[in-house]
Formats: C-alpha cells, structure tokens, sequence
C-alpha cells in the first residue's frame, strides 16, 4: 500500500463480485502500541464513576460525541453490556459555524474530551483513530485504480477525495462490560451488578 503499487488484484478478490468483502491489511508496526495505549484509557474512563461519565455525555447530538452507554437498544432493551465514546479522529472542531453545528449536532459538534479525569484519552484516540484514516485512504485509493480500470467514465480519485477531504469523520472507542442473560427476557444483555469491574475490556472500532 505504501509503495503506491496497483493491487486491482487483490482489490478485486477482497470486494468484487465473488469476494468477501473484507481486505485484511498487515505490517502496520504502529497500531500495537497505538491499541494498547487507547484500550487502557478506555478501560480507565469505563470504570469512572457512573456521575463523572455522565459529564462527557451529549444528549444534543443524540450521544454521537462523548460518553454513551445504555443509549441504543439490544432486543428492545437499552443495551448495558458496552459503553461507547465517540469523537471525530481528524478534527476536534470541524466546523465553526454556530448554525451548522445547531442543525446537525451528531456530525458537526466540537469533540468532548475527559481532559482532568484521563489527560491521555485525547490524543491516543486521535493517533489512533488517524491511523485507521490513512490506512483507509491508501486502500481507497486502490479502490479507484481498481474502478477505474473497468469504467471509463469512472472520476479519479472519487473515493480517496471523500475519505481524504471529508470532515464528518466519526470514530468510536467500545468498552464491554461483564454481562449475563436475562432470564426474564431469555435474550437480552445486561449489566451484572454482581460481577467485579474489573472483569471487562475495551476495543476500538
């Protein structure tokens, strides 16, 4: 990928008609420590008080930046089995426009950061999360070459300039809690009060 070689080979096994649809990418010497570094403050902030988490949750852009955690539903239930904190990875305020951030919040609001709690949450999620970005882009950018060799009418670099020049870019950093099925519902997750905290883990995705 580096190299800039034409992989419309490799492109076309991962995602044309008869792939899978997943390209495995490997040699990044980064992302271990870069995951390692994220995954702690995850599990650092996840075990904060439930009354200091709260302060980085963002009801206005309907919990898309900053703390979440029992917002979305499982099976119909508010689903307590992972916490998520969500950021934009390429820009801590893309957008300046009062108006614009009032009309979508979920996309344009100024990311939220636990600065005093975990003073390092900020930029490992950052690093990481443009990391991804840039190995992101290098594949679109076969993607392009791939396209392009089978349409004439394909435009150059369309799908890198998206991924590049986009500023509505949107990273999530999960921390899944100890859980249990609840037997009065057979299927649903749920938190087990009883389980010790320390029991749980985080990834990024």
């Amino acid at each position: 990928l580096k190299s800039g070689k034409d992989l419309s080979e490799l492109i076309e096994k991962a995602y044309g008609y008869q792939g899978l649809g997943i390209l495995a990418v490997t040699g990044i010497s980064e992302v271990g420590s870069l995951r390692e570094a994220l995954f702690k403050d995850g599990y650092k902030f996840a075990n904060l008080e439930d009354n200091v988490k709260s302060k980085y949750e963002h009801k206005d852009s309907y919990y898309s930046f900053g703390w979440s955690h029992g917002k979305e539903k499982l099976q119909g239930h508010p689903d307590y089995s992972k916490g998520s904190y969500y950021n934009n990875p390429l820009h801590n305020k893309p957008y300046d426009d009062p108006k614009l951030i009032e009309a979508i919040p979920s996309i344009a609001h100024p990311n939220i950061w636990p600065s005093k709690e975990i003073p390092t949450l900020e930029k490992n999620f950052m690093d990481m999360g443009q990391l991804i970005v840039k190995v992101g882009c290098m594949i679109a950018a076969q993607c392009d070459l791939y396209v392009a060799s089978l349409s004439k009418n394909y435009t150059p670099n369309r799908l890198y300039k998206m991924l590049s020049e986009n500023k509505a870019c949107k990273a999530r950093l999960l921390h899944y809690f100890p859980i249990q099925k609840d037997q009065s519902e057979g299927k649903a997750l749920i938190r087990n009060p009883n389980q010790s905290k320390n029991d749980n883990e985080s990834k990024s995705d």
